[in-house]
């Protein structure tokens, strides 16, 4: 920066300050100007130092003496830096000073210290002051302390790297709701980039039925209401959703107004995917608890929640529906052991000292029983207590007998040998010199190849340094100790043994011998090793389940890309096995799985991972492998499903498909066994019993399918949809009665596009279920109006499977009929018989549900799929329609004939109304006539025409020449 030159005169005197100034002239009124210069530099709150350009000071204010800690007549004529330090190089020095002799001003910040020898920074600003001959005299400089700027920027900056740095996402929300700022981790967890979202309101991000509760949370703190933590669901930029815990508070300003929120989203999705399947873990490990009879408990002081296992209340004698607290607890507790036990478990929570307690407790009936409760304490991060866990065992018969023997000190002989659990007497090496059976039964051998030897010899390899340590460190003086660890029997088996060692002293204090007791714990250590494997196995086959497939697949990726290998993939799904097991029972169904998972793991290489995906299907994973090798084992694996086998008292020919998928380098978990499942279903295409791999063209259709979807979404969205109806004639009268509603697509390039072209992909793609709700509403109002001319008309509407198995299905129809107000029974549901293959039980249900609408239920092609009769007879029919394939034969096929002629015969014994469809000659309408059919649609009728056309032929009735 420059500055204006200043004179000599102008430079501040000793007149007024007491601060030796340099000389100058004071007469007249310039040394008044002076002194008034002086007051002000002496009075100013910034310190003021003038030094000459040797840097020797020639001016020192009483803030200069304030910050610097030397006076005024200390300072004068003393050089700056030995006073306050060098607080720049010689060529940095040399520099400034140049430029304050150019007329610059120089500004800037540096270390310096006071007297006592403090540093700290100063912001300083040098001015030149030059004589009336443009000679520089003396240069001004104004300091101030930054110490605490500096702090505050250092900590805005801490603190903006905490928030950046924050896996959580944290934001700030104006009082209307306008985003203000957006760290990283909400851009990650939300899909916004702070450009893009800054500005924008919060309820952005809310789902629409979760703006409401959004919009009240901000109202709330807005008015000054404490902060609030709130489990919700937010939106992503992709229109995903994800669960959060929003937690949010205000930000005031100095005067304590609310000027905004601060808000922490946290993603909750695995911690309430973990949620669910601990709900599945603690009811195995409650049936586990069970069979050990072992109960545990939990202590969340987060919370103050107590939770019992169902195994604790009934060792406890209580019923499960008690709710579990500290109270009822100590309200079982023996009164003589109340006191310690209470202070054991004050001990627990305040210290978080693990206990392991042994007390009496009274039941509801009376009895008095010895429970032993086992306890350790969970820290937070801080080491503060926050959850104490353990468990709680029956030790009543255990703790009578060890009462038993200590009464009974003449009886230690039949004690000692009659005790449940193994108890040996060691000398102080630790080889035992007496043990009783139940060792010699926990350990597996006679007394004879146990006594004298050390413990060392037959304790597990992994184990030997614990025992080791605990008898050291009983002989150091802990008298006592317990643990739990491994033996090995002769027969090479592991037990597993809670050992309590010990140390009897004589009065002297000498160590005379180890008491030990061995508990066989093999069970529950079994049990808690079976827990773990339950977690990520399948408890029907053992194999690995979709948890540790998806885990393993995770691994050999990472692993097969380091290593510059592949990963692949078999998706295997058992042909017909719904058929089977829905003919034999569950039980064979069963069999068949585990014959499978037999048959495939014995096929597959070493160290390849066999999982079971669900249901009839399994994935096997092959690490560092090439496609034909993958093939090899594909075939090795179909080869061996397909051997004959007997199940039960059936001998059953298993056949399964199989689909390849090989990593690429884009390649996910989701993504192999997504192509691996595109390829198994190729398979089942083109007949069953074969391997398919995923390739080019599998990709395409698949990309395909996703491009037909997508566009058909949009059609749905754009009314591309609408409905050609068929009509349905009486052949008594040739009057116009129903009328069968058909889809078709207006697509704006292709034209008009048929049920044929649309349906699969709808039905493969999910859509058939809102395109066949938007079907139903159309047909339903269009009835309507249809009814308004004659009140007789009906509509028949095609439903397939995947609509039927809709959870909703019945409530959609209800609506519909609600909403339209179209009669129940004037509406025809019509259904195929490959529908009813599936579940029989669950369709029955629905049918049931349907029919009780007042609905009218019709078997469509009827005659071309499986059990026909059966289903008749199961289900609450109204109408069969007779297949085309049948009237195509009639007047040419004397068996088409026969055919149509029963099931005409048929429905008039069941009261059914009988449709044929496919008319399409004056030929087969006569011998529909003479075979007694009442009803008939066909193009030599009529072809599927508009809404509209039929209303023409309602509103004018129109009889079509049936004779």
């Amino acid at each position: 920066m420059s500055c204006p030159k200043t004179s000599a005169a102008r430079t501040p005197n000793t007149a007024t300050g007491g601060r030796p100034l340099p000389e100058a002239d004071l007469r007249g009124g310039d040394g008044d100007a002076i002194r008034f210069q002086a007051d002000l530099l002496a009075a100013v709150g910034q310190a003021v130092v003038a030094s000459d350009p040797a840097g020797r000071v020639t001016y020192w204010n009483t803030a200069a003496e304030r910050l610097y800690g030397w006076p005024a007549t200390e300072a004068m004529g003393r050089s700056l830096n030995d006073l306050i330090g060098a607080r720049e190089t010689t060529e940095q020095g040399d520099a400034i000073l140049a430029e304050l002799r150019r007329g610059k001003c120089w500004s800037g910040d540096f270390f310096v210290q006071d007297r006592g020898g403090r540093r700290f920074p100063v912001y300083v600003t040098d001015t030149p002051v030059f004589d009336r001959q443009g000679r520089l005299t003396a240069i001004i400089g104004v300091s101030v302390d930054i110490t605490e700027s500096r702090e505050a920027e250092r900590s805005r900056r801490q603190l903006v790297a905490i928030v950046e740095g924050s896996g959580d996402a944290i934001f700030g929300t104006a009082t209307d709701g306008t985003v203000t700022s957006w760290n990283a981790a909400a851009e990650r967890l939300f899909g916004f980039g702070a450009g893009e979202i800054i500005g924008q309101p919060f309820s952005l991000l809310a789902p629409p039925d979760r703006v409401v509760e959004q919009d009240q949370m901000r109202a709330r703190l807005s008015a000054g209401g404490p902060h609030e933590r709130l489990e919700t669901i937010r939106r992503r930029r992709d229109g995903s959703t994800v669960e959060v815990l929003i937690t949010a508070s205000t930000a005031t300003d100095e005067q304590g107004q609310v000027i905004g929120l601060s808000v922490i989203a946290h993603d909750i999705t695995d911690r309430r995917q973990a949620q669910t399947a601990l709900e599945t873990s603690r009811s195995r490990l409650a049936e586990a608890q069970r069979t050990a009879h072992l109960g545990s408990f939990e202590f969340d002081l987060t919370n103050g929640e107590l939770t019992w296992s169902e195994e604790y209340h009934r060792i406890l004698g209580l019923d499960l529906d008690r709710a579990p607290t500290a109270e009822l607890f100590a309200s079982l507790l023996h009164p003589d052991d109340l006191g310690w036990v209470s202070r054991v478990w004050v001990d627990a929570l305040k210290s978080g000292s693990s206990f392991d307690t042994i007390c009496r407790i009274v039941r509801g009936d009376a009895q008095e029983r010895w429970v032993r409760s086992r306890g350790s304490a969970e820290r937070a991060d801080d080491g503060k207590v926050i959850k104490v866990v353990g468990t709680l065992m029956d030790e009543t018969e255990r703790v009578e007998a060890e009462q038993v023997r200590k009464l009974a000190e003449t009886r230690f002989e039949i004690g000692f040998e009659q005790s449940a659990i193994g108890t040996i007497i060691a000398d102080a090496n630790g080889s035992p010199i007496r043990v009783n059976r139940a060792t010699c039964a926990l350990l597996g051998r006679p007394p004879n190849e146990l006594i004298g030897r050390h413990m060392g010899e037959y304790t597990h390899p992994d184990d030997a340094p614990l025992a080791e340590a605990v008898r050291a460190g009983v002989m150091a003086g802990h008298d006592t100790y317990q643990d739990e660890r491994r033996y090995i029997r002769p027969d090479s088996s592991v037990v597993w043994a809670s050992s309590n060692v010990t140390l009897v002293r004589s009065e002297s204090g000498e160590a005379q011998y180890f008491f030990v007791q061995l508990e066989d714990i093999t069970g529950r250590k079994l049990m808690e090793q079976e827990l773990a494997h339950q977690v990520l196995h399948d408890s029907l086959t053992g194999l690995p389940n979709r948890t540790l497939l998806t885990e393993r697949l995770t691994h050999g990726l990472a692993g097969s890309r380091r290593r510059g290998s592949k990963v692949g993939v078999i998706f295997l799904d058992i042909d017909h096995f719904k058929v089977v097991n829905d003919s034999l029972g569950h039980t064979y169904g069963d069999d068949i799985l585990r014959h499978a998972a037999a048959q495939i793991a014995g096929a597959i290489r070493p160290g390849d991972t066999v999982a079971r995906f669900g249901g009839d299907e399994f994935v096997v994973v092959c690490d560092d492998i090439s496609m034909p090798e993958t093939e090899q084992v594909a075939t090795r694996v179909l080869e061996a499903i397909n051997v004959p086998c007997q199940i039960g008292d059936q001998e059953l020919n298993i056949t399964a498909s199989l689909g390849i998928a090989v990593a690429d380098g884009t390649a996910t978990p989701e993504s192999l066994l997504r192509d691996s499942d595109a390829a198994m279903y190729r398979a089942k295409e083109r007949g069953r019993g074969r391997v398919e791999l995923f390739d080019e063209a599998l990709r395409s259709k698949t990309e395909r399918l996703s491009a037909t979807a997508s566009a058909m979404h949009r059609a749905l969205e754009r009314n591309e949809f609408t409905v050609y109806y068929q009509p349905v004639v009486d052949l008594s009268t040739g009057a116009l009665v129903s009328a069968e509603a058909l889809l078709r697509w207006q697509h704006p390039v292709l034209g008009l596009v048929g049920p044929d072209e649309i349906i699969p992909f709808a039905e493969e793609t999910g859509l058939i279920v809102p395109i066949g709700a938007w079907v139903l509403e159309q047909a339903c109002r269009q009835l309507v109006r249809w009814q308004r001319s004659d009140p007789s008309m009906s509509v028949a509407v095609n439903f397939s499977v995947r609509q039927i198995l809709a959870p909703d299905v019945t409530e959609l129809v209800d609506a519909v009929l609600r909403r339209t107000g179209a009669r129940a029974e004037d509406l025809y549901l019509e259904l195929t018989e490959s529908v009813f293959m599936r579940d029989i039980d669950y369709f029955a249900r629905t049918l049931g549900a349907l029919k009780a609408l007042g609905i009218r239920l019709a078997v469509d092609d009827f005659g071309t799929g499986y059990s026909s009769l059966s289903y008749l007879k199961r289900f609450p029919f109204d109408a069969v329609k007779v297949d085309r394939s049948f009237v195509d034969g009639l007047g040419t096929d004397p068996h088409d004939s026969a055919l149509v002629a029963a099931i005409v015969a048929m429905a008039d014994a069941l009261d059914l109304e009988v449709i044929a469809e496919g008319v399409e000659t004056a030929g087969q309408l006569a011998d529909l006539k003479r075979l007694h059919c009442r009803r008939a649609q066909g193009f030599y009728l009529a072809r599927p025409m508009t809404a509209d056309a039929i209303t023409s032929l309602v509103e004018e009735p129109h009889h079509w020449i049936v004779d």
